[in-house]
């Protein structure tokens, strides 16, 4: 396949609500891009996507439901773009702040990842459980980022493959595993402020049983022998 510059990788767990207007979104935006969807075991109707787009996509289907980690595993895998942004299948955040991140990894950028300086109509136990987190992981790996979680993230093609081929975590501690590993081989992090558009309490599938098998995760990331350390 011929290599196109822009890679849009979406892992899809039950959001057939939403994926088909994401992609037709993305399409009017991205005419030219690469899109790549992962159905991750859904229940709902998301495998009809392959049937309105056709080969115009890239589509790959986890038997059952792998996880956030493994899903992007495979989506980096086949991914063939100069650059390879994530995002999450119901478009929380709007298309000009794709195109923004877009636009710092064309600046020569290694990382480009989301910001969010405000969390709407987020839960009672992530507003409990953020402060937490966010001391644990500067504990654990010196982090200073402030929203490791936002589902926004772009790569240069090189090391964006690289972390991935890397990664282990299969679950929505990707994110920090990915942060952690970009820190360790030193690639540069930028950020873009973005601003959530959908709710996280309609949408979200991070909930807190996902939250406790986080916490286990980082303990696995942390001390995990990773293959070039």
């Amino acid at each position: 396949m011929k290599e196109k510059e822009l890679s849009i990788i979406i892992p899809s767990y039950q959001k057939g609500k939403w994926i088909i207007n994401t992609t037709k979104s993305l399409f009017e935006y991205f005419p030219q891009a690469e899109i790549i969807i992962i159905n991750d075991g859904s229940k709902d109707d998301t495998k009809k996507i392959k049937d309105i787009f056709g080969q115009k996509i890239v589509y790959l289907e986890n038997e059952i439901n792998e996880g956030k980690g493994y899903s992007l595993r495979r989506g980096f895998e086949k991914a063939k773009g100069k650059y390879l942004i994530f995002t999450d299948a119901d478009l929380p955040f709007n298309i000009q702040y794709i195109d923004k991140v877009y636009q710092k990894l064309k600046q020569k950028e290694s990382i480009v990842i989301g910001h969010r300086e405000k969390f709407y109509n987020d839960r009672f136990y992530k507003k409990l459980l953020r402060p937490f987190l966010y001391l644990i992981l500067r504990i654990l790996f010196g982090f200073k980022h402030r929203d490791t979680q936002c589902g926004l993230k772009g790569f240069v093609r090189e090391k964006g493959k690289k972390l991935f081929s890397l990664s282990i975590i299969n679950g929505f501690a990707m994110d920090i595993e990915i942060l952690f590993l970009a820190k360790r081989l030193g690639y540069s992090v930028d950020k873009v402020i973005v601003q959530q558009e959908v709710s996280s309490s309609d949408s979200s599938t991070f909930d807190f049983p996902n939250i406790l098998r986080m916490v286990f995760d980082l303990l696995i990331i942390r001390f995990h022998r990773y293959e070039t350390f």
